[in-house]
């Protein structure tokens, strides 16, 4: 069978009153007690900082001979094109298969000013 529902609010209500007789006063008065609790300030909201963008690496091309099994054979700077065309032309004169791609490589970063001086120093 179910219960009927508690009207929540009346029996708070209740409580309260025996809370404030229980408290009453020598002489048969009722003291009443307030309470006020401290209100916290609203908290202020963290801005969150960006973060830095890398920089893609600086890229290098260059020539590459290539054998069938697309194993680099050499490799040449990208204004040396005739040495990358005479090589491929002496290793195609032996075996066939072989063939001349431009490849990207990231370059390396360039070394500061500042650290051959700290080196020197210690």
């Amino acid at each position: 069978m179910a219960s009927r529902i508690v009207n929540r609010r009346a029996l708070r209500d209740q409580a309260d009153q025996a809370g404030q007789a229980e408290k009453a006063a020598p002489d048969g008065t009722v003291a009443v007690v307030t309470l006020k609790k401290k209100r916290k300030a609203p908290a202020t909201p963290r801005v969150k900082k960006p973060r830095a963008k890398k920089l893609p690496p600086r890229m290098c091309a260059r020539w590459c001979v290539f054998d069938g099994a697309m194993k680099q054979v050499a490799i040449f700077d990208y204004n040396q094109r005739a040495a990358a065309d005479e090589k491929l032309a002496d290793l195609l004169a032996k075996k066939k298969g072989h063939f001349m791609q431009i490849i990207k490589e990231p370059m390396a970063e360039p070394v500061s000013a500042e650290e051959p001086l700290v080196a020197a120093s210690a």
